[in-house]
């Protein structure tokens, strides 16, 4: 069952490093709030700016893990649980690609009405076995 959606501000920073450089993303952006199936769920549309525009992006938050669906011009869906590897695919413009994500460690600091207010969460990146890259992925959630 779907709650009310909420208007709310999310900045998002990510730190990618990789072997040759490190890269970081930082963009403020509005988006929508809201409860469904007993978790809380951010969604928000990707710009120029992230790379990924045309895309449409959820962050869905649970007891057990935090979910990143993209669907548009990026197709992806993944899972992050603290301690696990998860295997996804990547689908974009140029191509599909398999990749296997190790969680590291997931933070997520709530409010006085259980909804999210900030997601945090540490990964690495593996393309055929190995660690292509190291991630930190945060997202502020403002109403």
């Amino acid at each position: 069952m779907t709650e009310q959606r909420k208007k709310v501000w999310l900045s998002i920073s990510g730190k990618i490093k990789n072997e040759e450089d490190k890269e970081t993303l930082e963009f403020l952006t509005e988006g929508d709030l809201y409860k469904e199936n007993n978790r809380s769920c951010v969604t928000y549309i990707e710009s120029e700016v992230s790379g990924m525009e045309g895309t449409t992006t959820t962050v869905c938050v649970d007891a057990e893990k935090v979910s990143v669906i993209r669907l548009g011009t990026t197709n992806s869906i993944m899972e992050f649980e603290t301690g696990k590897r998860n295997l996804t695919w990547y689908s974009t413009p140029y191509g599909d690609v398999t990749m296997g994500i190790f969680t590291k460690d997931v933070f997520v600091n709530y409010n006085d009405e259980k909804e999210p207010t900030r997601v945090s969460i540490d990964y690495n990146i593996e393309i055929e076995g190995v660690t292509n890259s190291q991630n930190v992925l945060n997202i502020k959630i403002t109403q």
